[in-house]
């Protein structure tokens, strides 16, 4: 069941100031500092610090890079760990613009996902969707990149968010995993881009407490 994303600004604990910790359910991917990629989900996220679940095997002091919207890769590390819950403070603080890019993510995702027919994860990056749809093929990131004729470091930073293939490796990619390009890139055929963004700019102002004029969606492709 997807669950919709807010903002909860947490009053201070006496008097150390604590940064604005948003609530959100989203689901990311991540690469463990030891090694092995990861699906893992963010409950909340501040500029600090945020909060994740996941059968990852963590411990106190682990690195984790996880990618965020707006800001890619970014390095955390756990400082505590309770069952499948993992407490973790950012080796530097992300922005703003990362915090907002994250809330909208998951707004979207969460909508996305009430109206689906489908079961389907959560607030999908493009990197995401791709490692999701290699591995259901059980293809590792070594043949797409001997089919496609790239590095297999470009697979990687693809399915890390680093980087996006070039239009015609797109649609190399969705014959490759036997899919439409509208589901290897997350377009619903039945709802236009446009009705999509204004209901996001919609949902996003709702969550902010602003105006929906003062609300504005950027799509990189």
């Amino acid at each position: 069941m997807a669950i919709p994303a807010f903002i909860e600004k947490m009053a201070p604990a006496g008097d150390k100031a604590r940064s604005a910790r948003r609530r959100l359910r989203l689901q990311v991917h991540g690469t463990r500092a030891a090694g092995g990629d990861v699906i893992v989900s963010v409950h909340n996220i501040s500029a600090t610090g945020l909060l994740l679940e996941g059968d990852v095997a963590l411990t106190q002091g682990d690195g984790i890079d996880i990618v965020l919207p707006h800001a890619g890769s970014t390095r955390a590390r756990v400082i505590w760990a309770s069952g499948a819950l993992y407490g973790c403070e950012f080796e530097t603080p992300v922005s703003p613009a990362t915090l907002s890019a994250a809330q909208l993510r998951a707004v979207v995702g969460a909508d996305r996902d009430a109206d689906a027919a489908r079961d389907t994860p959560v607030a999908e990056s493009f990197g995401v969707r791709l490692h999701r749809l290699r591995t259901a093929k059980r293809l590792t990131q070594v043949q797409i990149a001997a089919e496609l004729g790239v590095s297999e470091q470009s697979i990687s930073a693809w399915e890390q968010d680093k980087a996006r293939p070039k239009v015609g490796r797109i649609k190399a990619l969705a014959i490759l995993l036997e899919v439409e390009m509208t589901e290897l890139l997350g377009i619903d055929e039945a709802e236009s881009l446009s009705d999509v963004v204004a209901r996001a700019k919609a949902q996003v102002a709702e969550a902010a407490a602003v105006s929906a004029d003062n609300v504005k969606i950027i799509i990189e492709i």
